[in-house]
């Protein structure tokens, strides 16, 4: 099983921005759900240069192998890339889709996932979102954003059902997975919309 892209939705990676029949999608996933702090946005931007090439160069390793089962090159992320593909996840699922763009035209929110699986064995379909650490990251709760893509999922897919959503936890020389339950990432999300668009100016 593989999903077909929707049609008519475009994304734009340089504006990272969403276009759904010719209409510009006014919000994704991470707006959405970004409840941070002034001072912690602070701290993102400034490590933006440690973590945004690192995060882009994972996930398109990823991206690629499980799309061709080609390995392409580690560069200087391989402490980050051996433990990710070493993960045992990879023998028990198949991969639905890789790097999926979603719509929700009802409040005009995009999204893109990044692993959709389904079990060999049992036939469960499973959500998994990667994320890259420091040596000293830990993992955190990513219950609103995996809600949001299974929301995008059920509007562009009514007919799949997502047992269960994961965590894919990449950093220097290990790799583990959180498991989180569907109706909970679902209502974290939604609870998180609701506050979102309560807060947007009235147009």
């Amino acid at each position: 099983m593989r999903l077909k892209p929707v049609e008519g939705l475009e994304f734009f990676e340089h504006s990272h921005r969403y276009r759904f029949r010719g209409q510009w999608i006014d919000h994704s996933i991470t707006q959405v759900i970004d409840d941070k702090t002034d001072a912690v946005r602070q701290i993102i931007e400034d490590t933006r240069h440690e973590w945004e090439p690192r995060g882009n160069f994972v996930h398109d390793w990823l991206d690629h192998w499980l799309t061709t089962g080609e390995e392409g090159p580690m560069g200087d992320f391989a402490e980050w890339i051996k433990p990710l593909r070493d993960l045992g996840l990879w023998s028990r699922y198949d991969v639905v889709a890789t790097e999926f763009a979603m719509v929700d035209p009802r409040y005009s929110i995009a999204g893109k996932f990044d692993v959709l699986l389904q079990h060999k064995t049992s036939g469960d379909i499973v959500l998994a979102d990667l994320k890259t650490l420091s040596e000293r990251g830990r993992p955190r709760n990513i219950e609103p954003q995996l809600g949001g893509y299974l929301i995008l999922l059920g509007q562009t897919f009514p007919e799949m059902e997502v047992k269960r959503c994961l965590g894919i936890w990449a950093k220097p020389g290990e790799c583990v997975t959180t498991t989180y339950d569907a109706m909970s990432c679902w209502i974290s999300f939604e609870a998180a919309r609701r506050a979102f668009l309560k807060n947007q100016p009235d147009c």
